[in-house]
């Protein structure tokens, strides 16, 4: 079976599946919905979709209450046919204003979802329009995907213009019921002088119970009803502010708990009496004798910190090859591996080890 870049795939020998990112020989890297990326041979993989791109055109584009959008500004627009992006370039030429400066109120983002209910008659259930809301004087290009039985569905892609609104989707209650969740990417940039920001990717968990409820519904600046309102710059301001902090009180949990873990005695780094190949488990039992206190990323953590160390004396130790075997398991330790030998350890080739001796559960990082 033939593989692509963008095809959506299940695993044949495990739950879920996700969609190839990219092919190496005949290993295609397959990234989940919680995205990871799991390097899996073409032999356990199944194709479900292949690849394309969801429906991609020009909005209508609806000031915000009091504002104005000059009309004969011309938008960037993409429309996809067949597949392949029609891009409709700007007439007017880039430059900027010299008297125009950067102040605090015209270089903040503001970016907002709007799902607005909609009451039909003898329907027990609301529909939703998807609104997409820039409430500053940033423009927007953006993709919304959704999330539907952890596939990533490509559904529109645009432009949203400064101070103004568009409608993206609508849906009703039912069709929300089946799905996950909303993926959107967004960048922003002005044709004037402005202050840059980092695109942000935000994904909103869909209740369909919950947006049904009325009572959470609110009154908004944005719409002459009700409606439920997501701040997307807030949100992502928060979690970004949570991550920095969960990560940093990781690292101190971690490293508290290693000052009370005894590694195995014959595990410490030593020159190899065979310098043809090195062969290394990193089975966790393997490395410490008690890890029951352990959490499966304090794991991880141990076991990379032994790949390091045995890979980097390998290579002073001028060893041709090693052996790390890391199981099959859920792939987490083989993803993280094989990460760090495409980034870190670049220069170095590897390959799966001998099938036959260790079936899809090591790796042989070959160094001369």
């Amino acid at each position: 079976m033939t593989f692509k870049v963008g095809d959506k795939v299940k695993f044949l020998n495990d739950v879920g599946g996700g969609v190839v990112t990219k092919i190496r020989q005949q290993v295609a890297y397959v990234q989940t919905a919680d995205g990871f990326e799991i390097p899996s041979p073409f032999s356990e993989l199944i194709i479900v979709q292949d690849a394309g791109f969801g429906d991609i055109r020009q909005a209508t584009v609806i000031p915000l209450k009091n504002t104005s959008i000059n009309k004969n500004e011309a938008i960037v627009t993409a429309n996809v046919v067949n597949n392949a992006f029609n891009e409709v370039v700007e007439d007017e030429a880039y430059g900027y204003n010299d008297e125009e400066t950067i102040t605090s109120e015209n270089c903040t983002l503001n970016i907002l979802l709007g799902l607005v209910p909609v009451i039909l008659k003898g329907r027990n259930e609301p529909d939703f329009q998807l609104y997409l809301i820039s409430d500053c004087s940033y423009r927007m290009m953006y993709t919304l995907s959704v999330v539907r039985d952890n596939f990533v569905y490509g559904k529109k892609a645009g432009m949203v213009e400064d101070d103004s609104k568009i409608q993206i989707l609508s849906f009703t209650t039912t069709e929300l019921k089946t799905l996950q969740s909303f993926k959107l990417a967004c960048i922003f940039y002005k044709k004037s002088i402005f202050l840059p920001h980092e695109p942000i990717i935000y994904e909103y968990k869909i209740d369909a119970l919950e947006m049904a409820d009325p009572s959470n519904w609110k009154e908004n600046d944005y719409f002459d009803g009700k409606a439920i309102i997501i701040n997307i710059t807030e949100e992502s301001l928060l979690y970004e502010i949570e991550r920095v902090v969960s990560e940093n009180e990781d690292k101190f949990i971690i490293q508290k708990k290693l000052k009370g873990i005894s590694p195995k005695k014959h595990v410490g780094l030593k020159t190899p009496v065979n310098t043809e190949m090195e062969e290394v488990d990193l089975h966790i039992e393997q490395l410490v004798d008690d890890f029951s206190n352990l959490s499966a990323g304090e794991i991880v953590d141990i076991q990379m910190g032994r790949f390091t160390i045995t890979l980097d004396g390998a290579l002073l130790n001028n060893v041709k090859k090693v052996v790390f075997i890391h199981g099959v398991g859920n792939g987490k330790l083989k993803y993280e591996i094989r990460k760090a030998l495409d980034t870190k350890y670049s220069k170095l080739h590897y390959q799966d080890a001998s099938f036959k001796e260790y079936g899809y559960g090591a790796t042989m990082v070959l160094i001369k």
